[in-house]
C-alpha cells in the first residue's frame, strides 16, 4: 500500500514525502467530556526548489473543524462553508479567471479526512496553518477521560532515521527527513460542571493547579517534550458517574443556530460490567465473512463459532443471519424472534455455509443492516467476524459511527494477517469491541466470551425532562438518546429558544430510563452560571450531532423510496451556521488581500490492490488476462476479457506461483486444485449482486404458514463430542432425551427419561457432562449451560432446587460412565 495513506501534514504533492513542520502551538480547553482545540502550525521548506503541497489531517468521524486559516505564499485565506454547488462553481470561476483555486469538501465516501490543497511553497519560504477542531473524549476503563494529541500536530520522530512517523506505526524510508524535531508548546484548560481530582500523562510531565473549588484546572508542558511518543492527558473528575448540564450561552451578533443558547448533558453511567440482565430484549447480527479467502480451516472454525452463538442465545431476542463476500445474503429480511422453529432455519444455513462468495465486500450488507429501524427495547449488537481487508474502509468506519446511537459492533479479526484498522476503528467507532483471533487461536471462546459481555445491562429507553422557566423551550439533540452499555459516556444537547430575553436559564433535568428491567431516574440542577467560549465549541459539537442525525434519517428515507429533500434543506442550515461542512456544503477559502477566492478540497485517495503487486505481477495481470480483481477476491470473481483466455490466466496462475507475493497468496489457489469451469465465473452483474435472501431459505413464504420445520439437530454426528452435544440442545436451552443424545453421552435414551417430568433429568445429566469431560473449554460452553439452568429453574421439579438435581445426577451410576 502506498504510504501517501499514512502520511498527515504538509505533504508534497505526487510524492510520499512531507514538508517539515518546524513550530506547533497547541491550546486545548476541555469541557466536561467535549474538547475544543486551538493549533498554530509552522512549516518551512527547506528545499531549493518550489514545492506543491496539500494539508491532511485525519479526523475521528464525531470530530469537526471549523476554523481554517492559512499563511502561504504571501496570501492569507479563511474557509468559510457554502453550499456545495455553489463552492463549485466559484471553484470553476477561478480558474477559467487565471487564479488559483482550491476546493474543500466532505468526501463521497467518508468524513474523517481533512485536506486542503494549498498550492505552491517557494524554497525557503514558510506555511502557517491555523487550525480549531472540537472532539469528544472518549472514558477509559479507569474512569478517566483520555486526551490524545493528533500526530498531525504532534508529529513522531525517530532519532535513529531521522523520519515522522505515524503515530502507532513504523518508520518508513520514504517519510521526509526532518533533521531535527520540531518545537511543541502545549497548554490546556479544564472547566465545567464536574469537580477535577487529577491530571496526569502517562509518559510527559506536567505542570498542573488545580483551583481551590475543583471546578478548573490548568495545564502546561513540564519539561522540553520528546517527539517519539503521542501527547497524552487523562483527565479525573470526581463522580464522574452523575450526569452533569454546562450552559454555553449563544453569540447574540451571530444569526440561527450560533445565536441559541446551547445545554450540554455529560454521563457516563455506573453499569458494571458482567453484571447481567434478566431481561433478554436484544437484537443480535451474526456477519460472518464468507470470502475465498476464509476457506479451510477458517471457514469450519466459523460454523462451529456460529453453532455456538445461535444456541447461546436468550429467549426472546432478536437474531439475524447474514454472509458476505462480493455480494450478500440474509437469512431474514429482517430480524425474527428467536425460537425454534427461526433456530431451526438458522442451523440449516449454518450448517451448509462455505467460503464460496468471492471478495470482501462489507459496505453493502452493513447499509442494509442499519436501513431497518431497531426495534423499540431491543438494543441492536452486530458481530462481525471477517478476515478480509476492504478497500473502504474510510465509509465503514463513517457509517458505523453515525448509527453508534443504538447499535454497537463485536468485530473479531481472524487469521494472522487480518487488517487491523479495520477491526480496530469499527469497533471504536460503534461503542464496540474489537478481538483478534490468530490461526492457532480458539475462536469459539474468545467470540463467546464477547457475547457473554454483550448481555450486561444496558440503559434504554432514555429520556430527558427540562424543567425550565415558561419562556423558554428546549429542543434535544438528539431527538431520541442512544442505548448507554457498560462503559459508555453519553453526550446530549438542547438549544434553548426564549421569548424573554431578561430571564436567565434556570431549572432541572431529570433523566429516566431502564436498566436491568427497572426503572431509574437522575436529576440535576440547571446553574444560571456560564461558560463562555468566544469559538462555542459546544454549539459545533451539537450541530455535528444534528448533521450526523439527519444523514441518517436521509439515509433510511433512500431505502423506503422517500425524498430526502427536507433532510437535504436541513443539514445544510445546520452544516452553514455552525461553519462545518457536510457531504452537501464545502469550505471556501478567501484571500483576505487580494479578495480572491480560494477553495479547499477534502478527498479520501484509494489505491488499488495492483499497486502492492510489483511490475511483473502488474504486467501479467494487465496484459496477459486484463483482468478486474477487487481486493479480498477469489480468482472465481475474476472478470476475464482477453480473447486469449485460458492462456492467459494460465500464465497469471504460473507467475502469480512464482512471485509469490504476500498479497496474493490468499487469492491465489494451489495449482493442483485449479480448475477453470469453477475460476471462470463471471462477476454478478449490479442486479444479481442485490441483496438476495439465501437459497436455502427460497421455500420460506410457504413454510411461514406452517408451523413444521427441519430438525437441523438430527444430522450426522461430526465425532466432536462437544459441538454434538451443542447441536441437539433445543432453543430454550433443554436437552430432548433421545437416542442420538444417549450415544452421545455414551449412556441408554431410557437412563435419559428415569426421573422427574419431561427433560428435566437428561437436561441435567448433560450439564453434569459437560462439567467432567470438557472443564477445560468451559469458555466454549458456558452460555450453553447457563442456558440450560435457566430453563432448568423454570420447570417443575418435585419441590427440589438446580443444584438439588444437579447433586443428585453426580451421585447416580450414570456418572460412572461419563
Amino acid at each position: 500500500m502506498s504510504n501517501i495513506q499514512c502520511l498527515c501534514g504538509l505533504v508534497i504533492e505526487g510524492k510520499d514525502l512531507t514538508v517539515p513542520l518546524k513550530e506547533s502551538k497547541i491550546n486545548a480547553t476541555v469541557q466536561g467530556f467535549i474538547a475544543n482545540v486551538e493549533s498554530q502550525l509552522t512549516y518551512i521548506n527547506e528545499t531549493t526548489e518550489a514545492l506543491q503541497t496539500r494539508f491532511i489531517f485525519p479526523l475521528d468521524d464525531m470530530s469537526a473543524v471549523y476554523k481554517f486559516e492559512a499563511y502561504v505564499n504571501k496570501k492569507h485565506i479563511i474557509a468559510e462553508c457554502k453550499d456545495k454547488e455553489e463552492a463549485k462553481k466559484t471553484y470553476k470561476e477561478a480558474i477559467s479567471s487565471g487564479h488559483t483555486a482550491l476546493f474543500m469538501s466532505e468526501a463521497d465516501t467518508a468524513g474523517d479526512t481533512f485536506e486542503c490543497k494549498l498550492g505552491n511553497l517557494p524554497a525557503g519560504e514558510s506555511a502557517v496553518l491555523t487550525l480549531s477542531y472540537v472532539v469528544e473524549l472518549s472514558v477509559e476503563p479507569d474512569g478517566k477521560l483520555r486526551f490524545i494529541l493528533p500526530t498531525v500536530l504532534n508529529p513522531r520522530y525517530s532519532p535513529e532515521v531521522g523520519n515522522v512517523i505515524e503515530a502507532g506505526s513504523e518508520s518508513t524510508p520514504n517519510q521526509v527527513d526532518i533533521g531535527t524535531p520540531c518545537k511543541l508548546t502545549f497548554s490546556a484548560s479544564i472547566s465545567g460542571c464536574y469537580n477535577v481530582e487529577s491530571i496526569t500523562s502517562p509518559i510527559d510531565k506536567l505542570n498542573v493547579k488545580i483551583s481551590d473549588d475543583k471546578l478548573s484546572a490548568s495545564v502546561d508542558l513540564a519539561e522540553l517534550f520528546r517527539f517519539d511518543h503521542d501527547l497524552t492527558m487523562d483527565i479525573k473528575y470526581e463522580n464522574i458517574n452523575k450526569p452533569q448540564v454546562i450552559l454555553e450561552p449563544g453569540n447574540i451578533e451571530k444569526d440561527g443556530f450560533l445565536k441559541e443558547d446551547i445545554l450540554m448533558v455529560n454521563f457516563c453511567p455506573d453499569i458494571k460490567q458482567g453484571t447481567h440482565t434478566e431481561n433478554s430484549q436484544r437484537e443480535f447480527i451474526f456477519v460472518i465473512d464468507r470470502s475465498g479467502s476464509m476457506h479451510g480451516n477458517r471457514i469450519e472454525k466459523a460454523k462451529e463459532t456460529l453453532l455456538l452463538l445461535l444456541k447461546s442465545l436468550p429467549v426472546g431476542c432478536m437474531f439475524n443471519v447474514v454472509s458476505f463476500g462480493s455480494d450478500h445474503s440474509f437469512l431474514f429480511k429482517k430480524s425474527e424472534i428467536y425460537s425454534e422453529k427461526t433456530l431451526q432455519k438458522a442451523l440449516g444455513v449454518q450448517s451448509k455455509m462455505d467460503a464460496d462468495m468471492g471478495g470482501t465486500e462489507i459496505l453493502k450488507p452493513l447499509k442494509k443492516i442499519y436501513s431497518e429501524t431497531c426495534k423499540h427495547g431491543y438494543p441492536r449488537q452486530i458481530f462481525l467476524l471477517t478476515d478480509g481487508e476492504v478497500g473502504n474502509t474510510s465509509e465503514v468506519i463513517s457509517l458505523v459511527s453515525s448509527h453508534k446511537k443504538n447499535t454497537r459492533v463485536f468485530t473479531f479479526g481472524i487469521g494472522d494477517g487480518v487488517s487491523t484498522s479495520l477491526i480496530k476503528n469499527v469497533a471504536k467507532a460503534s461503542r464496540g469491541k474489537a478481538v483478534f483471533i490468530k490461526d492457532n487461536d480458539n475462536m469459539k471462546a474468545k467470540v463467546i466470551s464477547a457475547m457473554k459481555s454483550s448481555l450486561t445491562d444496558c440503559l434504554h429507553d432514555v429520556n430527558l425532562n427540562w424543567e425550565l422557566p415558561e419562556c423558554f423551550t428546549a429542543t434535544t439533540i438528539p431527538v431520541e438518546p442512544p442505548v448507554i452499555f457498560s462503559g459508555d459516556n453519553v453526550v446530549l444537547f438542547a438549544v434553548l429558544k426564549s421569548s424573554d430575553s431578561k430571564v436567565d436559564v434556570s431549572g432541572s433535568l431529570n433523566l429516566t430510563g431502564t436498566l436491568g428491567g427497572n426503572s431509574v431516574s437522575y436529576q440535576m440542577k440547571i446553574e444560571s452560571a456560564r461558560s463562555p467560549h468566544v469559538d462555542l465549541p459546544l454549539h459545533r459539537v451539537a450541530a455535528k450531532y444534528q448533521i450526523k442525525e439527519l444523514e441518517i434519517e436521509e439515509s433510511n428515507s433512500d431505502f423506503d423510496d422517500g425524498q430526502s429533500g427536507k433532510e437535504k434543506e436541513k443539514i445544510i442550515l445546520f452544516s452553514q451556521a455552525a461553519n462545518i461542512i457536510s457531504k452537501y456544503t464545502a469550505f471556501v477559502g478567501v484571500d483576505q488581500d487580494t479578495k480572491v477566492p480560494v477553495t479547499l478540497i477534502k478527498e479520501v485517495n484509494y489505491q488499488s490492490a495492483y499497486m502492492d503487486m510489483g511490475p511483473p505481477m502488474m504486467q501479467c495481470c494487465m496484459a496477459d488476462i486484463d483482468v478486474c480483481l477487487d481486493r479480498g477476491e477469489m480468482l472465481a470473481d475474476l472478470e476475464c476479457k482477453s480473447v486469449e483466455l485460458e492462456s492467459g490466466a494460465s500464465t497469471f496462475m504460473a507467475r502469480a506461483t512464482k512471485y509469490g507475493q504476500p498479497r496474493w497468496k490468499r487469492f491465489v489457489p494451489s495449482m493442483s486444485s485449479f480448475s477453470w469451469p469453477s475460476f471462470l465465473k463471471k462477476k454478478a452483474s449490479k442486479e444479481e449482486a442485490a441483496v438476495h435472501i439465501e437459497e436455502e431459505q427460497e421455500g420460506q413464504e410457504a413454510e411461514d404458514g406452517d408451523d413444521s420445520c427441519t430438525d437441523f439437530s438430527s444430522n450426522q454426528l461430526t465425532g466432536d463430542k462437544l459441538m454434538d452435544l451443542v447441536s441437539q440442545q433445543n432453543f430454550d436451552g433443554s436437552w430432548t432425551p433421545t437416542q442420538r443424545l444417549a450415544k452421545i453421552i455414551n449412556t441408554t435414551e431410557t437412563n435419559l427419561k428415569a426421573k422427574y417430568k419431561g427433560s428435566v433429568w437428561c437436561t441435567a445429566i448433560v450439564i453434569i457432562f459437560l462439567e467432567i469431560n470438557f472443564s477445560y473449554c468451559k469458555a466454549e460452553w458456558d452460555m450453553i449451560c447457563d442456558k440450560a439452568t435457566q430453563w432448568l429453574t423454570s420447570q417443575d421439579k418435585d419441590g427440589k432446587t438446580v443444584e438439588e438435581i444437579l447433586q443428585e445426577v453426580k451421585k447416580s451410576d450414570i456418572v460412572k460412565i461419563m
